[in-house]
């Protein structure tokens, strides 16, 4: 409790403390759903003649099993996650997670002899089922449309959810037949590391939407059992079960900002007329100080900040006026339409000039002569065609 304590400190010390120019700090929450592959407990069967068998590729689902009574009963249910993170940008590309998350984990072990209790049925698998649920703290690293996270879960106490056929816990014995387990020992708390790499995008119903995959690797066994075969009355051998919260995740997350701090806007730049104005040309057409020119091949697609081939070759065309003029300072400035939310759309833009300006650094020019602005939907161009309005414009800031 006292190691959760003070990574919760450190996490808000970095809300209350962090200042940069550099970026605008923004805290996003992410409600997410996930389903997954538990990894099978640990069996050793060293002193028994019977030694349960996992099946890995079936943790997934528990189909068919045969109750005690003797009738046949249907179980779906998926191993699965949800929970919701908080993730407050620190830097450019780095951020921070704070979160909480429930998961569920299904395992299914294969009787090496099958019991026939009537002619008709007998029992061929145990059910083992427990839920967790965890805090988590970690850092994320976002570039273009990817992210790659590693996260720290702290788990707390395991509840056992189903074992075997119904949720009763222990075994069945029928007719001097079956098996039962034992709890030995379990760990009250636990720690999972979480790598994880994911993909962004926007679905069809224009929400933003992650979707990732990931592992869950843990640092301890937090649960062993004893299970222990009956064959006729008699003990015919026991197994001993190591249990950990090892799993692989398919994540869908939904992220959406609830604090953004807006830039500043920059002054706007004065001319002295008593100062002869410098000119440059560019597809074209001669600009001077403090001139902006829109981009028109710079689109992106809804929601995103991927650069298109057109949008690259447009970048291409500054990078070459850049070249030439090597005392150039430009700005470059995003704007959206009006639909959907301000502070989304100001970060939608501010993310897209970022993009633009880290290819044109990678092209050799300097970032200190690259300057962005993110001005979303605040100084739109018309009011009766909006796509007008969704732009990116180049603007000389100095010579």
């Amino acid at each position: 409790m006292k190691t959760s304590i003070t990574l919760l400190l450190i996490f808000i010390s970095s809300l209350v403390f962090s200042q940069s120019d550099t970026y605008h700090p923004q805290l996003r929450l992410s409600p997410h759903l996930g389903i997954g592959w538990a990894i099978p407990p640990f069996i050793d069967g060293t002193n028994s003649n019977l030694v349960l068998k996992s099946n890995p590729f079936k943790n997934y689902i528990i189909g068919e099993v045969t109750t005690s009574s003797g009738a046949n009963k249907q179980i779906y249910k998926m191993t699965n996650t949800i929970g919701i993170d908080a993730n407050y940008l620190v830097s450019k590309q780095w951020s921070v997670n704070l979160g909480i998350n429930r998961a569920m984990h299904i395992n299914l072990l294969s009787d090496p002899d099958p019991i026939r209790v009537s002619s008709t049925t007998e029992y061929t698998s145990w059910i083992y089922a427990y839920k967790y649920t965890s805090y988590l703290i970690g850092a994320r690293y976002s570039q273009y449309d990817k992210f790659f996270q590693c996260n720290i879960h702290y788990a707390g106490i395991v509840q056992q959810a189903i074992e075997n056929d119904n949720g009763l816990g222990g075994g069945i014995i029928t007719n001097g037949n079956g098996l039962t387990s034992t709890i030995l020992s379990r760990k009250e708390n636990t720690f999972v590391i979480s790598p994880e790499y994911g993909i962004t995008g926007v679905s069809s119903f224009d929400l933003p939407m992650e979707l990732s995959v990931g592992l869950h690797i843990p640092t301890s066994i937090f649960s062993k059992e004893e299970a222990t075969f009956i064959r006729n009355g008699s003990n015919a051998g026991t197994n001993f079960l190591n249990f950990t919260q090892a799993a692989v995740w398919l994540r869908v997350r939904i992220p959406f900002l609830v604090w953004l701090r807006n830039p500043k806007t920059p002054k706007p730049v004065i001319i002295a007329k008593s100062v002869k104005q410098k000119t440059v040309e560019y597809e074209g057409k001669t600009i001077t100080t403090g001139e902006k020119v829109i981009l028109k091949s710079l689109q992106f697609e809804q929601g995103k900040d991927l650069l298109s081939p057109s949008a690259m070759s447009e970048l291409d065309r500054v990078e070459q006026l850049m070249q030439q003029s090597p005392t150039v300072i430009i700005e470059i400035i995003g704007h959206t339409s009006d639909e959907g939310d301000r502070n989304s759309n100001i970060e939608l833009s501010l993310k897209r000039t970022k993009s633009c300006k880290e290819y044109l650094t990678k092209k050799g020019i300097r970032s200190n002569r690259i300057q962005v602005r993110g001005m979303g939907p605040d100084s739109p161009i018309s009011r009766t065609d909006k796509s007008l309005n969704r732009r990116v414009e180049m603007q000389i800031i100095r010579m």
